[in-house]
């Protein structure tokens, strides 16, 4: 698997919150990650071009669409880890 360049650390950290706690809303996930809204939605932007998540609508809230990770892209990354350390510096079980 070749790694898109625009893995940036902040786009890593919302994939790797993604993973850890099951789908979330962009307003979630910039709480939950203590990142910028803006930031949030770009890495969100990035991740979904690359199909490492997919977009589907809230019914609970039709406002704040939910964000599911592609966990067999994340663990096909995660074998990879020296890029996942060197792009994130995020530990790894």
């Amino acid at each position: 698997m070749s790694v898109p360049i625009n893995l940036t650390k902040s786009t890593l950290v919302v994939l790797d919150r993604l993973d850890k706690e099951g789908p979330m809303s962009p307003q979630d996930l910039a709480k939950s990650s203590g990142l910028a809204m803006r930031t949030v939605t770009l890495a969100l932007k990035t991740l979904l071009t690359g199909k490492f998540c997919r977009r589907t609508p809230n019914l609970l809230d039709m406002r704040k669409p939910l964000y599911h990770v592609d966990s067999e892209k994340v663990r096909e990354l995660r074998r990879n880890r020296e890029i996942w350390r060197s792009m994130a510096h995020i530990h790894l079980r």
